[in-house]
């Protein structure tokens, strides 16, 4: 067997490598022992993909059940050589559990009996059950009364009692004598998540149809939806933590004439069965990996009109995001795991997108002239038969999939109650909140104290409910928020909101920045911005030297209302950062293998224009970062097409003159405008004349807002 699952490990390496499978493993690891798998089923090809992983990632053998009606032909003998037996083989019980008490192979399970197409799973009566034609009811019980058994059956082989133990064996079917007694078989919940499940025809099906002739059959709907799921979704296995027998069998641990006691075994066996088969799919379906999609039909499920608001569905999507972050035990996909920033700032963010999609074509949401949607319920709550559910309403396959979870429908129902202007009010706060977190971490972690509001790292976040306007300004390389605080208040008494985000290292200790990428300061200018989003109608962005190449960079990728770019660093005056610079900091990388110390690890800058707000000294590493931010800001300028301000001192020390004449030049803004003015400083922000910038801005954002 061992050959053949070699040869059918190359066969469906090939398969998912043509194919394109996503199959991403997650959870526990495999303990050292004989252990029954036991798996939801939505799909024919789990049968052979749970083992090919076995085998890939942890170098075991399985055998599995498989429907009888599959074993035929070419496809029978290739999965009778696999060890695979059919559901009706009368001595699959004895196979099973002899397997297990030798240790020459694992067993994979699927209790559900048969592919959950409408993954229509309900709790009731303390038991999870199914429904549809071929089955309504409990789980069946087979896999747990086999775990038991073979779990008795070793236990019972630690006493000396040779020809009792023989006798219960042969009960069983099985030979005693095989048995390795220094095994403990462990019952490992596995979860398969599909995501994206999106029915459609595709080339390989068209393919097949025509050789075939499968359409109008049952067949021709699986492939429509498993092809699409190898070829364009992301296959989550979830490995849970392995299950101990012991604890279902106390009583005959603690009493070895139990052991012998024929009524009493079956009675625990019978009473048992039902508790660890709940207890096993209750950690199989709670950790089925939630992802977007799930959010999606649930939050528009819950919401309370049939008229829908594209906006206030991504916000409500975006609250019901965070909360459920604090279910820490439930299985997230790792779009989830973070803000879903995207959601609000991208108009065409691909997951919102294609699920409306979906619903369109599936006839769950109606456009209207509006830009809204029509969403009627009655679709979801629909019976559809059972062998075309999958492709007729994916979208009621994936709430079926989660809505038996309370308490993450309970939150959903609670999040719904809100108004949008709520969600957004709350968001925004959540955001505010997370921004002060990270700046409350790093100063612990630096200095050893927590920071106060007064401190030049502080975000600065000025709000007024009634102002329609919004700013998101940057600092500047090696600066901090404080850098643009007069500014800020400035704008605010003019009746406009700011929001100062404080760039990851920055406003702490320099020995901050030494673990920052880029990636970092993007992701705290995206975050102030969709805070700023949540809450104004309008809102510009805008940055002080490095600060105005990442509200450049953000202009490129996201719809903004305004673009501000003062002393832009895009040309420096110090060639160490355009050419020095990287080949040191590659230099420092190579010579760190060697555990050897850097030439230069760090830059002085104590002669700074602004000793109370920059650091007096660099790491290396970072201004490598201010490379690479700089280069992103070149390539991507002409992608930047909102009315745009740019503003650069003539006799810059720091930034070249030319810095503003190829951002002016590069962007592809047709409203855009261009000041130089006379200045010596790199600080124009506390020069004298600040009040002129302080204008300019200030007019920019308010001819801008008056715009329809």
């Amino acid at each position: 067997m061992g050959l053949m699952f070699g040869l059918s490990s190359v066969l469906i390496g090939s398969v998912t490598k043509i194919t394109g499978a996503n199959i991403n493993i997650t959870g526990e690891e495999v303990p050292d022992s004989p252990v029954l798998f036991v798996a939801n089923h939505f799909t024919r090809f789990e049968t052979f993909l749970l083992p090919y992983i076995l085998y890939e990632k942890y170098g075991r053998t399985s055998r599995s059940l498989a429907d009888d009606s599959v074993f035929v032909g070419t496809l029978g003998k290739f999965m009778r050589r696999l060890g695979t037996i059919s559901n009706k083989n009368k001595a699959r019980d004895s196979i099973i559990i002899e397997d297990l008490l030798k240790g020459i192979s694992d067993w994979v399970i699927y209790p559900e009996g048969y592919m959950v197409k409408n993954k229509r799973i309900t709790f009731d009566n303390n038991e999870f059950c199914t429904h549809s034609p071929l089955r309504e009811g409990p789980i069946h019980t087979g896999a747990a009364v086999m775990a038991l058994k073979t779990r008795l059956a070793q236990y019972r082989a630690q006493y000396n009692h040779v020809d009792q133990h023989k006798q219960f064996c042969s009960s069983m079917g099985v030979d005693a004598s095989c048995m390795n007694q220094g095994l403990e078989l462990k019952i490992v919940p596995v979860s398969i998540t599909y995501y994206p499940i999106r029915p459609g025809e595709n080339r390989l099906l068209t393919l097949l149809d025509k050789i075939f002739h499968l359409r109008n059959t049952r067949f021709f709907e699986e492939l429509e939806i498993e092809i699409n799921l190898l070829t364009d979704a992301q296959i989550n296995m979830h490995f849970g933590e392995a299950i101990t027998l012991d604890t279902y069998l106390s009583e005959f641990m603690q009493d070895e004439q139990t052991l012998y006691n024929k009524e009493k075994l079956n009675e625990a066996i019978d009473k048992q069965r039902k508790v660890l088969t709940r207890d096993v799919m209750r950690r199989v379906y709670s950790q089925m990996q939630i992802h977007f999609d799930h959010l999606f039909i649930l939050s528009l499920m819950t919401m309370p009109s049939l008229k829908v608001c594209p906006s206030y569905l991504r916000t409500l999507i975006y609250k019901n995001s965070r909360s459920l972050r604090i279910f820490c035990e439930y299985n997230l996909h790792p779009e989830l795991k973070n803000e879903l920033f995207k959601l609000i700032l991208d108009e065409s963010y691909g997951p919102f997108v294609s699920a409306i999609e979906l619903a369109i074509r599936q006839k769950i949401l109606f456009e209207d002239s509006e830009g809204e949607y029509l969403f009627d319920r009655t679709r979801l709550e629909k019976e559809y038969p059972f062998h075309t559910v999958r492709v007729e309403n994916t979208l009621q396959v994936i709430l079926n999939e989660i809505r038996w979870q309370e308490p993450i429908v309970k939150m959903a129902e609670e999040n719904s109650k809100f108004s949008e202007d709520q969600l957004r009010e709350d968001n925004f706060e959540h955001l505010r909140r997370k921004s002060w977190e990270h700046f409350e971490e790093e100063y612990q972690t630096h200095l050893g104290r927590k920071p106060h509001q007064e401190d030049v790292g502080a975000p600065i976040i000025l709000y007024d409910p009634s102002f329609e306007s919004g700013v998101v300004f940057a600092h500047g390389y090696m600066a901090a928020p404080r850098e643009i605080q007069t500014l800020a208040e400035y704008l605010f008494r003019k009746h406009i909101n700011v929001y100062v985000p404080r760039l990851r290292g920055h406003g702490s200790s320099p020995e901050a920045l030494l673990t920052v990428q880029t990636s970092d300061w993007e992701l705290d200018f995206q975050r102030a911005f969709t805070a700023m989003r949540q809450v104004c109608n309008k809102v510009f962005i805008g940055g002080f030297s490095t600060g105005g190449l990442l509200a450049l960079i953000h202009a490129a990728q996201y719809r903004v209302d305004g673009v501000i770019a003062l002393n832009s660093a895009l040309k420096l005056h110090d060639l160490r950062v355009s050419y020095v610079v990287p080949t040191l900091y590659f230099f420092n990388e190579m010579i760190s293998h060697l555990k050897a110390k850097g030439i230069m690890e760090w830059i002085d800058n104590s002669h700074t224009e602004q000793p109370e707000v920059n650091y007096h000294k660099h790491p290396l590493s970072s201004v490598s970062q201010l490379e690479k931010i700089m280069s992103k800001t070149q390539k991507t300028l002409k992608n930047v097409k909102a009315p745009i301000l740019v503003i650069q001192g003539d006799n810059d020390p720091t930034v070249k003159r030319e810095s503003a004449k190829l951002i002016y030049d590069g962007v592809n803004s047709k409203d855009k405008q261009l000041m130089i003015l006379p200045r010596t400083r790199h600080s124009i922000l506390a020069d004298e004349g600040c009040d002129e910038v302080f204008s300019a801005i200030y007019h920019f954002i308010d001819s801008h807002s008056k715009e329809a």
